[in-house]
């Protein structure tokens, strides 16, 4: 029996509890527990293998957030997403194109996920990040199985993989994918995980590895110079909140769209003292349908680089006021227009751990697109990301494309907190429809779902999970087993219903940690989506 097909979709525990989507990623968190070490170093390991058995959703060329909670009740968003290339000409670029290139160098901003590593480990870890490297440079050296959801990517990209030679000397032999089972080996990304361990993130910020990805960027017509990897920063706040029936979700800000996610919270409990407990899968579907909707069109209406002066002040967005007429208008049936969808294939990869000293951490590292741009480094092995593809080149959007500036950030961590104590880490992966599936998730624990069915219960998500994706607009993707009853109050809110596979990593994976009572008091538990590759550890 496979690691895959034996792999534990929950577990409970007393000290510590960790879900991750892929198994050798949370038996590497679980390693570092074990041994004493705290869940930000855990969390880190994890992330560190996920770049080597999961490089369709993340690599060491993406994007990093994440939030820590400690046990005296900090919290704190760790935001390490990287901007655009100083010298680009957004001009330029609007002139060749209706909307920002997909694929390709155009995309690639800083990527961050290193720096955000660096930062987690310096500010919260109890071990060096060389100690969290070793292990997945180990795995790139030796080889690893290919998962079965990594072969699936593999068979649907298939086409855009092979116009890369990066591409194709990682993932391809005799003239085709490697299929699932089969060993990926990968000893230029060894070797740059070696480099990185010994030199700490400067090895991509300015060192060796970071000067081999700007020869190939510059190659292939981007801006992007050593000077803006070395001038890359991560920014370290605070969150913001809402409270649903009673639970208070904390997530990100700045030009990640957890805002968004919190906005439509808020809205839902205004719903749910109306309506009495909500049911996602059943008669208010549509109702929890409009408000994604709407939250997702303010995100898409002002969600940007806050520090470019333009983003809406989130003590508006999250207002009483502001919330209510969400509520209100979600309830009243009132039309909302979505974006188009496309179904999504890959892009995210979320790490939840806590541990005995009360650290929790959600940490989501990502590519976007499966693959990202498309664009492996040979001399490193590192696949680049397209985070760049959400920028805007319309120069009256907050998000347009400049210089220096991030784009807007899909990712979005989570933690949960009761009565001022931290109970809970939740991720997802689900691109746009982040925000979608954490509610998901919360709507199902508050209606008394236990971790494990909240994770794997059906799903459905609305509008674009892709940048650069207009086509079948007003859709609705749901999954086959989503009831009849949530399908037709879908349909009923003025959407259009879509079916598709039950457990389709369409809809986004999510992982679960959380802090729930029983008979012999509190214990933890951790639960993993049945849609990935991954397993959850406890003890």
């Amino acid at each position: 029996m496979s690691e895959f097909t034996a792999r534990r979709l929950s577990a409970t525990g007393d000290e510590w509890a960790v879900a991750t989507p892929h198994s050798t990623a949370s038996d590497a968190a679980a390693d570092v527990l074990r041994g004493g070490g705290n869940a930000v170093d855990a969390a880190l390991a994890a992330a560190a293998m996920l770049t080597v058995v999961y490089p369709n959703q993340c690599s060491v060329g993406g994007d990093l957030l994440a939030l820590v909670g400690t046990a005296d009740g900090e919290v704190r968003f760790v935001n390490a997403a990287g901007r655009a290339p100083r010298a680009v000409d957004a001009g330029e670029i609007a002139a060749r194109y209706e909307s920002m290139p997909v694929l390709g160098a155009l995309p690639v901003t800083v990527p961050g996920a290193v720096a955000g590593w660096a930062a987690l480990a310096d500010t919260w870890g109890t071990r060096p990040l060389s100690a969290a490297l070793g292990p997945a440079e180990a795995a790139a050296h030796e080889g690893v199985p290919v998962a079965p959801g990594l072969a699936l990517d593999l068979r649907r990209e298939e086409q855009i993989l092979a116009r890369d030679p990066g591409m194709r000397g990682v993932f391809f032999a005799d003239g085709d994918v490697l299929a699932a089972g089969r060993t990926l080996r990968q000893p230029a990304l060894a070797r740059t995980l070696a480099s990185i361990a010994a030199q700490g993130p400067s090895a991509l910020y300015g060192g060796d590895v970071g000067q081999s990805l700007v020869r190939l960027l510059a190659e292939q017509g981007s801006a992007m110079t050593v000077e803006d990897l070395a001038e890359h920063t991560v920014r370290l706040s605070g969150t913001h909140s809402a409270v649903y029936d009673g639970v208070d979700h904390l997530s990100s800000g700045d030009n990640s769209q957890g805002l968004y996610f919190l906005q439509g919270l808020r809205a839902l409990d205004v719903v749910r003292s109306v309506r009495g407990t909500l049911d996602p899968l059943g008669r208010d579907a549509g109702v929890v349908a409009s408000v994604l909707a709407q939250a997702a069109a303010d995100r898409d209406r002002f969600c940007c680089d806050p520090e470019w002066g333009e983003a809406a002040p989130a003590e508006e967005l999250l207002s009483e006021p502001y919330v209510r007429r969400i509520a209100e208008r979600a309830m009243a049936g009132t039309p909302v227009e979505l974006l188009g969808q496309r179904k999504a294939s890959g892009d995210t990869v979320a790490v939840v751990a806590t541990d005995r000293d009360g650290t929790w951490v959600s940490l989501i590292q990502s590519v976007f697109h499966c693959f990202g741009s498309g664009v492996l480094d040979p001399g490193t092995g590192v696949v680049l990301h397209n985070r760049g593809a959400s920028f805007s080149l319309d120069p009256a959007s907050p998000n347009r494309l400049a210089g220096g500036k991030r784009p807007l950030h899909t990712l979005m961590p989570v933690l949960v907190r009761e009565g001022g104590e931290l109970v809970g880490a939740h991720g997802v992966m689900g691109g746009r429809a982040q925000p979608q599936v954490h509610t998901h998730l919360a709507l199902h624990l508050a209606a008394g779902a236990t971790a494990e069915r909240a994770v794997s219960a059906p799903r459905w998500v609305l509008g674009a999970m892709e940048a650069g994706v207009t086509e079948g607009a007003g859709t609705v993707k749901a999954e086959r087993d989503v009831p009849t009853a949530g399908v037709r109050a879908i349909e009923g809110g003025g959407f259009d219903v879509e079916l598709i596979d039950a457990h389709d990593d369409g809809v986004g994976h999510g992982q679960l940690v959380r802090r729930a009572g029983g008979a012999d008091g509190p214990r933890l538990v951790a639960a993993t989506d049945p849609r990935a590759d991954g397993s959850a550890v406890a003890g």
